[in-house]
């Protein structure tokens, strides 16, 4: 039953982390950033949307979780067991035409024409902001009525966001080859699946009960299946422990690409006391801060379990009362 709670408090943990960030997402600009939440120690759920790109309202989830939300709702739909075609049928429903994501990349492709560019940056659309992963496995599933392989040059974490709700809910035996499966229709390339099999081990680490899963993994990375330069990224995250975590990003990028977000949600990890404490960390580095904070979520929630995220944090979150449904209806409790 432990590993169980445990289970649930990953994904309750990662939902509450990436809606905690999302008023705050892809400010790149250190100054902006800072000054917004000078004298405050709780950027979480910024009450303004302060994105440059895109406004939802406070509580609301980005594509990252969206797309664990998206494929928690197919395993549930097929009694847990993951089918790409039924996936594939909630990407189109919750990501396609007729849908808030489709009429907000509309009006972001009007945002974004030579002509406005021109008069400066434009305003945020109203309405959330779908990654170019989702679009193109949209694109390819209307062209071809087939489940093709995602992208081989991708290097975002979509691909895991999407793997890690199947590796949670299927059987033991089947766990590891199933949610490559997932990950390899949103994201095809190594890049992507070499870090999430890391991630996957350390959260397998801590559903054990161990407390220090990154050292764990970094202390023993041909027992755990590291390729050598994700154990070198680590190693890095590990020797930079006592570093800033805001200087540790001029060294690792804010951007939401690998080995970037992996490398800084992994030292917000090693630097925090606490569920609250990894999340602030990850939203006031600025950036692509829900790429690393749902990460982070996903880990200290298995570190920490359930009963350490707040619950005022858990009643903010919008996604929060059709997670524990699904769960409870999949037995995950």
């Amino acid at each position: 039953m432990k590993i169980l709670q445990n289970s649930r408090a990953i994904l309750l943990g990662a939902a509450v982390a990436d809606a905690a960030a999302r008023p705050l997402h892809w400010i790149y600009d250190t100054e902006k950033i800072q000054k917004l939440i000078c004298g405050t120690a709780n950027p979480e759920f910024w009450p303004k949307s302060e994105s440059p790109f895109y406004t939802l309202p406070t509580g609301a989830n980005s594509t990252y979780f969206d797309l664990s939300l998206v494929i928690l709702r197919s395993l549930n739909h097929n009694s847990g067991v993951f089918k790409p075609r039924i996936f594939m049928e909630h990407v189109v429903s919750h990501f396609g035409q007729n849908t808030p994501y489709e009429t907000a990349f509309q009006k972001r492709k009007l945002n974004y024409t030579p002509e406005v560019r021109e008069k400066g940056w434009p305003t945020p659309i109203n309405g959330p902001w779908r990654h170019g992963l989702v679009t193109t496995m949209l694109e390819n599933f209307s062209r071809t009525e087939e489940i093709q392989v995602g992208p081989e040059t991708a290097d975002e974490i979509d691909g895991f966001c999407a793997a890690l709700p199947v590796w949670l809910v299927s059987k033991p035996e089947q766990r590891t080859t199933l949610s490559q499966k997932a990950l390899k229709i949103v994201a095809g390339g190594r890049l992507c699946e070499e870090h999430a099999l890391a991630f996957l081990q350390l959260l397998k680490l801590a559903l054990s009960g161990e407390q220090y899963p990154i050292h764990q993994l970094a202390q023993n990375p041909k027992i755990y299946g590291l390729p050598q330069q994700v154990t070198k990224e680590i190693e890095q995250v590990i020797s930079a422990s006592e570093v800033d975590h805001s200087e540790f990003f001029q060294q690792v990028g804010k951007a939401c690409r690998y080995s970037g977000t992996f490398q800084g949600a992994l030292h917000a990890v090693v630097k925090a006391n606490s569920y609250e404490e990894g999340v602030r960390l990850s939203i006031s580095a600025g950036g692509c801060n829900c790429s690393r904070a749902i990460q982070v979520g996903f880990l200290l929630g298995a570190i920490h379990g359930e009963d350490k995220i707040p619950k005022e944090w858990l009643d903010k979150t919008g996604s929060v009362t059709e997670i524990q449904s699904i769960l409870g209806k999949l037995n995950i409790e």
